[in-house]
């Protein structure tokens, strides 16, 4: 295994172990072997009061390595955040993000508010392919989820077939029905 990728490895399973007594902490690990590649996958996702922490890391045995970091702050109807990702093969990147709930408009407001929802289908492939080019990549399950950690495994578990970093709608047809609830029954299932 390459030195650097296992000073990573080193770095999360010591902040992993000082911060897992406080129960704000979720580890993930995963080993992939193929009959030709094998895969770790590690990550750490950690709250501290209004703080959100998550980092995650990657290596394959053909030294294809990578990871990424985020933090997100969450206040009474504003939430913000940024991560940062990149691989040895020279894809980087960064995202910023905020949100603001509005509430009231004065504090002579009573009127009624809502809890919208917006109810899409998880079994369709193009919820996912965001820049619709017929291919999912990790970054626009990044930009669906916000908890990198768990979107990473789903990612992962979605491109398992091919392992190439991206997933082709044949992929999504044979991978969804096994790793995502409820999609047993959706339209690609012939």
């Amino acid at each position: 295994m390459d030195l650097k990728l296992t000073c990573v490895l080193v770095v999360l399973a010591f902040c992993s172990s000082l911060t897992i007594a406080q129960r704000k902490t979720t580890i993930t690990g995963d080993l992939t072997k193929d009959k030709d590649l094998t895969r770790v996958d590690l990550g750490i996702s950690h709250q501290r009061g209004k703080w959100g922490f998550d980092g995650s890391a990657f290596g394959t045995s053909r030294g294809h390595r990578g990871g990424s970091l985020g933090i997100s702050h969450k206040r009474k109807n504003f939430e913000f955040g940024g991560s940062v990702f990149g691989d040895n093969r020279g894809n980087r990147g960064a995202k910023v993000g905020f949100k603001w709930k509005f509430g009231k408009r004065s504090t002579a407001w009573n009127g009624e508010h809502f809890e919208v929802r917006v109810i899409v289908n998880h079994c369709d492939f193009d919820v996912y392919d965001i820049n619709e080019d017929s291919v999912i990549t990790v970054e626009e399950i990044y930009a669906l989820f916000p908890q990198r950690t768990d979107a990473h495994r789903l990612f992962k578990a979605l491109d398992s077939t091919s392992v190439d970093g991206k997933v082709t709608i044949d992929e999504f047809k044979m991978m969804a029905p096994q790793v995502i609830k409820k999609c047993g029954y959706n339209k690609y299932t012939y």
